[in-house]
């Protein structure tokens, strides 16, 4: 079950690489934004610029940035979403160890545990919104 979990994640995480700039919205006025929905702040304004990056490129431009805002707007506080986000990280690390490298008992409970990690995750999703405004030049 795990196992199949970490593949299923694999593809999905290649699957992602090779949307090049799907939340670009181009703007009429030569103002574009982008906006993205991540988990932390520094992954999500990495992705805006990759993504605003990649339009330009594709204008033989290059992407100028006018302004960045990074917003927490999930469902719960920041600071429990935070810990939820540890917290399950540290699941899956310590389940998918005892699954792999376990006896048969400790193998059950580290999927057991990995599993619960990954629900978690799920259940806290994306609570950081990034959006970035920038033109091609």
């Amino acid at each position: 079950m795990i196992k199949t979990l970490v593949v299923l994640g694999g593809l999905t995480l290649v699957a992602m690489g090779c949307a090049h700039h799907n939340d670009v919205r181009a703007g009429v006025d030569g103002i574009h934004r982008v906006v993205i929905q991540t988990e932390d702040k520094e992954n999500g304004s990495q992705e805006a610029i990759r993504q605003a990056n990649h339009f330009c490129k594709e204008q033989n431009k290059y992407a100028a940035f006018v302004n960045e805002e990074a917003k927490y707007t999930g469902q719960m506080d920041e600071k429990d979403y935070n810990r939820v986000k540890t917290a399950s990280r540290v699941a899956k690390a310590a389940g998918g160890a005892a699954y792999v490298f376990g006896g048969e008992k400790e193998s059950n409970l580290g999927g057991v545990v990995g599993l619960g990690g990954v629900v978690a995750d799920a259940a806290a999703g994306r609570g950081y919104t990034v959006e970035m405004k920038f033109k091609c030049q």
